[in-house]
């Protein structure tokens, strides 16, 4: 019985692996390079796009959450045009120094119910997009504060801040939670134009989920180090909620440079990413 087991077990084995079929070479063809575009209204007075260039997965390998900087020379635009066009004006946004594919406006005014137009152009390959935003009506943070938990084994920071909800309509929002300026620093006030991890978190709220028009949310953070915290809320289109969930959902920043962002939802013509225009209102909170 022992030899017949060890036979038929010898059987089965070699009829699995003779049965197995022989590996296919296949050749998927690579996506269409095109430009990426990622935009912020950072409280204060700057507007914010960034521009890169999608790539192929199997172009480069990234280790332990790393790009190196030739990844980001093949990435980001360091030479290009990009504008914004609103009520017969156009702005041209400059390069910041020191930083290719960040193209900055201190001076686009902010106006409701505006039609904003985006054009931007690479030079060094000759690839163009536009794009389109509406500017929505402001909702203010009314309240906002932050105790910090420090009775489990890693502390953590409770935010909780309120607003009202315009009644009559549909409303997505942008929450984004900044650290402060360096208390180290020589000059006052809150930094949130240094490329620095800066911008914390960003979280997203669709206002089918509140019951009144008066609604308090909360939010966690873990081992948040600073004594002092940005809260930043903004009324956003619900094209652009479905693009920052989507980039919420797919992970980290990295994993949204090394992916291509073709299931994300655009609104970049013969492009990738999302332009948006919004007005933020935030409150400097001071954690507990």
């Amino acid at each position: 019985m022992k030899n017949y087991i060890t036979i038929s077990l010898g059987l089965i084995i070699l009829f699995s692996v003779g049965c197995r079929p022989k590996p296919l070479d296949i050749d998927l063809p690579q996506a269409e390079p095109k430009l990426v575009i990622s935009s912020q209204v950072i409280p204060g007075s700057l507007m914010v796009v960034t521009v890169s260039r999608s790539m192929d997965a199997k172009g480069f390998n990234v280790d332990n959450d790393t790009l190196t900087q030739d990844v980001l020379n093949q990435l980001l635009v360091d030479s290009g045009i990009v504008t914004i066009s609103y009520n017969g004006s156009t702005d041209t946004l400059f390069r910041t120094p020191g930083v290719p594919g960040v193209f900055v406006s201190l001076s686009t005014p902010r106006i409701l119910n505006t039609n904003y137009n985006l054009y931007v152009k690479d030079y060094n390959t000759g690839m163009s997009v536009t794009s389109s935003a509406y500017m929505l009506q402001q909702v203010s943070l009314d309240t906002a504060y932050a105790k910090i938990d420090r009775s489990g084994l890693f502390s953590t920071t409770k935010i909780t801040y309120s607003f009202n909800d315009p009644q009559g309509e549909d409303n997505w929002y942008m929450v984004n939670f900044y650290a402060q300026k360096d208390s180290n620093s020589t000059s006052g006030g809150v930094n949130l134009n240094e490329n620095k991890n800066v911008l914390k978190e960003t979280i997203v709220l669709n206002d089918k989920n509140f019951s009144s028009a008066s609604v308090t949310a909360s939010h966690t953070v873990s081992e948040w180090n600073q004594d002092t915290v940005v809260v930043s809320i903004s009324n956003i289109s619900e094209g652009y909620y479905n693009y920052l969930n989507a980039r919420i959902r797919s992970g980290s920043l990295l994993t949204s440079f090394t992916r291509e962002p073709v299931n994300h939802p655009t609104n970049i013509n013969d492009g990738y990413g999302f332009f948006t225009t919004h007005i933020p209102s935030l409150r400097i909170v001071k954690v507990d």
